[in-house]
C-alpha cells in the first residue's frame, strides 16, 4: 500500500513500509519530476485505448460515444490515483474510489459490450496501488485472468479475445512498473538526505562529546583540589589549602584554554581535513566521493575563498544529487587557487571531461562524446 495522504508510508507501490521519511525534503524539479509527469500522461493514453478497442470490436452494443461517456468518468478516478502514486502517496478516500472505479468497469461490461473490458486494467492497477500486496496482487491478477472468458461470453470472437487479453495485461505491467520506478527514485533521494542528516548529526555528537571530555576533566581535577583545599583548611594547614587553590586556578585556566582551543579548531579546522570530512559527508550520503589534493595546501590568505566555495559546493551536491562519481581537486594554475567539482569520474579516477579552468563562475557544464561533466570550480584567490 502507497503513503496516505496522512497515513504510513510504504517501499514500493503495494507494500507495507515502516521507516517514515522526512516530508520536509523537497525532491528538486528534475528528471524524477519529468518521469511522474510522463507516467501520468502514459497511463491517460493507455487508457484511452479502450476507444479503440471500441472502434476495432464487432460486437453491435457497442458505441464510441457511450465508451467515450464512461471513460470520461473512469479516467479521472484513475489518474487520481496514479498522479498521487507518484509522489508516493495515496488519495483521501482511496479504498472507496477504487470501489466506485470498479463497479462502472464491471458494471458496465454487459451493456456496452465486449470491447469495454480493455479498461479492466484501471481496476487493476489501481487496485495494486491501494491495497496491500497480500491483497492487491491476486485480485489483479485475477482480474486481468478474468478478461479472456468475460469476452468470451460478452460474443466476442477468439482474435478478438485473446487481443482484450493480452493488451489487458501488458497496460497492467506497463503502468505499474513505471509508477514502481518513479517511486523508488523519490525514496532513493529521499534516503541521500537521510543519510546526509544523519552524517551531520553524528559529527555534531563527535564535537559535543569531545568539548564534554575536555571540560568534565577539567571540571573533575578543580572537584578535587576543592575537596583537598577544603580539607586543608579543616586542619589548619593555610600553605597547603593556598598551594593546592593555586592549582585549581591553574587546572581552571589549563581547561579553559583546552575548551577555547578545541571551539577554534573545529570553527577552523584543517583545509586538507575539512576537504576529506566533506568527501565522508558525499559518502555517507550514497554518493561516490573522491579527492585530489595538492601535498602542499594553498597559502593561508586564500584558505578561506577556498572553504567557502567548498561549502558552497558541498551544499549543491546534496541538494540536486550528482549524475555520478565526484572528483573534489584542490589544484594551482598559473596565478590562481581553484577548487574544482567534477561530476563523472571514470574507474581510474580520470575525469570524464576537461575543464577549462578558466571557466569557473558557477556550475559550467560541458558535454563530450556522451560524457557530462559538472565543473563546480570557482577561483578563489590569485598567489
Amino acid at each position: 500500500m502507497l503513503e496516505h495522504a496522512s497515513g504510513a508510508k510504504t517501499p514500493w507501490p503495494g507494500a507495507a513500509r515502516d521507516v517514515p521519511r522526512d516530508r520536509s525534503v523537497r525532491v528538486p524539479r528534475d528528471a524524477v519530476d519529468v518521469a511522474a509527469a510522463g507516467t501520468v500522461v502514459a497511463a491517460a493514453a493507455l487508457g484511452a485505448l479502450t476507444l479503440l478497442a471500441t472502434i476495432t470490436t464487432t460486437d453491435s452494443r457497442t458505441t464510441v460515444a457511450v465508451t467515450a461517456a464512461l471513460l470520461a468518468v473512469c479516467l479521472p478516478i484513475y489518474l487520481r490515483h496514479i498522479a498521487c502514486a507518484v509522489r508516493d502517496a495515496i488519495p483521501p478516500a482511496g479504498h472507496r474510489t477504487s470501489v466506485v472505479l470498479a463497479t462502472l468497469v464491471m458494471g458496465a461490461s454487459p451493456l456496452v459490450g465486449a470491447g469495454w473490458l480493455n479498461s479492466v486494467h484501471l481496476v487493476a492497477v489501481v487496485i495494486a496501488l491501494t491495497l496491500r500486496p497480500a491483497l492487491a496482487m491476486p485480485i489483479a491478477l485475477a482480474l486481468v485472468a478474468a478478461v479472456a472468458p468475460l469476452a468470451t461470453l460478452l460474443g466476442a470472437s477468439a482474435p478478438e479475445t485473446i487481443w482484450l487479453a493480452v493488451t489487458t495485461g501488458m497496460q497492467v505491467v506497463a503502468v505499474y512498473t513505471l509508477v514502481w520506478m518513479v517511486v523508488a527514485l523519490r525514496r532513493l533521494r529521499g534516503a541521500a538526505a537521510v543519510l546526509a542528516e544523519q552524517a551531520v548529526a553524528k559529527e555534531r555528537l563527535r564535537i559535543d562529546a569531545a568539548i564534554t571530555r575536555t571540560v568534565e576533566t577539567a571540571l573533575e581535577s578543580i572537584a578535587e583540589s576543592c575537596d583537598r583545599a577544603a580539607e586543608f583548611t579543616t586542619h589548619g594547614d593555610a600553605a597547603a589549602a593556598r598551594t593546592e587553590l593555586g592549582t585549581l586556578v591553574a587546572t581552571a585556566r589549563s581547561g579553559l584554554s583546552e575548551a577555547r582551543g578545541l571551539i577554534h579548531s573545529f570553527q577552523e579546522p584543517d583545509f586538507r581535513r575539512e576537504i576529506i570530512s566533506a568527501a565522508a559527508l558525499l559518502t555517507a550520503a550514497g554518493i561516490d566521493a573522491r579527492i585530489d589534493l595538492p601535498a602542499a595546501g594553498p597559502p593561508t590568505p586564500y584558505r578561506d575563498p577556498l572553504r567557502a566555495e567548498l561549502r558552497r559546493v558541498l551544499a549543491g551536491l546534496l541538494r540536486d544529487g550528482p549524475t555520478g562519481p565526484v572528483l573534489i581537486a584542490v589544484h594551482q594554475v598559473d596565478a590562481h587557487w581553484l577548487l574544482s567539482c567534477t561530476v563523472g569520474v571514470s574507474s581510474d579516477g580520470n575525469s570524464a571531461a576537461s575543464i577549462d579552468a578558466a571557466d569557473s563562475t558557477s556550475f559550467a557544464r560541458t558535454a563530450t562524446a556522451n560524457r557530462r561533466t559538472e565543473n563546480c570550480s570557482r577561483i578563489a584567490g590569485s598567489t
